[in-house]
C-alpha cells in the first residue's frame, strides 16, 4: 500500500513539475515521512529494498549502513556499497580508513547513508532524490546521530538546497534543520586528486576536535 501511495505521489510531482511548479525543500517533507509505517530499521530496510518508485534506476535499491546510536553519519550522493554492504570499492575502503584511522571509531559507531538509494542517471537525480528523501530522513531518525558529514558539494547542494559557494561552508560545522552538518571533500575528488587528502585530513581532525568539545 505504501509503494502504491508513493507511486501516485511521484506521478503527481511529475505533473506539477511539467506545469512549472518547483519541489519543496527537504525540511517540508516531514508529512511524507510520517506516512512510513516502519517501526524499526529492519522494517525500513525491507521497504527500501522493495522500492520501485524510479523507472530510471540501473541497480537494486541499497539501504547502506544504518546503525542505532551512531556518533557520526557519513552522507554520499549515490550508494557506496554493493548488495552485501561490503567495503569493496576504493571509495568505501578510503572511508573505512578515515572512520577507523582518523576518528578512531568502529563501523558499529557510525552510519553511512546515500541520498539516492539506487544508481540513477545524472539528469534524473533531482527527482529521484525527492523520492528517496523520506527514506533518508527516516534512516536519520533510527541511527540517532546529530552530526552529518556531507561528502562533496553535490551531496551538500541536493540535501540543503544551499546555492552559495561550497568553499564558504566546507570544513565548518553548520546547522541544518535540527542536525549539525559538516561539509567536506567528496571521496571521488580525493581519489582523483590525492594531494587534497592533506586538506581533508585537517578538516576531519577539526571535526574530531569539535566532537570532543561537544562530548559527542
Amino acid at each position: 500500500m505504501q509503494t502504491l501511495h508513493q507511486a501516485l505521489l511521484l506521478k503527481k510531482l511529475y505533473l506539477l513539475h511539467s506545469c512549472g511548479f518547483s519541489y519543496c525543500e527537504p525540511q517540508f517533507l516531514a508529512p511524507t515521512q510520517q506516512r512510513f509505517q516502519s517501526q524499526n530499521i529492519g522494517d525500513l530496510k525491507m521497504m527500501v529494498e522493495s522500492c520501485k518508485l524510479c523507472a530510471q534506476k540501473s541497480s537494486k535499491p541499497n539501504f547502506g549502513l544504518c546503525n542505532a546510536n551512531s556518533k557520526l553519519v557519513f552522507v554520499t550522493l549515490s550508494p557506496l556499497f554493493d548488495e552485501q554492504i561490503r567495503f569493496s570499492s576504493r571509495a568505501s575502503i578510503m572511508l573505512k580508513n578515515i572512520i577507523e584511522g582518523v576518528f578512531k571509531l568502529s563501523l558499529k559507531e557510525v552510519s553511512i547513508l546515500s541520498l539516492l538509494k539506487c544508481e540513477i542517471p545524472k539528469q534524473s537525480a533531482q527527482v529521484s532524490i525527492e523520492s528517496c528523501m523520506g527514506y533518508f530522513l527516516k534512516q536519520l531518525e533510527f541511527c540517532g546521530a546529530k552530526i552529518l558529514v556531507i561528502l562533496g558539494a553535490e551531496t551538500y547542494s541536493y540535501l540543503t538546497k544551499d546555492e552559495n559557494s561550497y568553499n564558504g561552508v566546507q570544513g565548518k560545522l553548520l546547522k541544518w534543520n535540527h542536525y549539525a552538518v559538516f561539509p567536506t571533500f567528496a571521496l571521488s575528488l580525493l581519489m582523483r586528486q590525492p594531494e587534497l587528502k592533506i586538506n581533508a585530513h585537517r578538516e576531519f581532525l577539526e571535526l574530531k576536535r569539535l566532537m570532543g568539545e561537544k562530548n559527542v
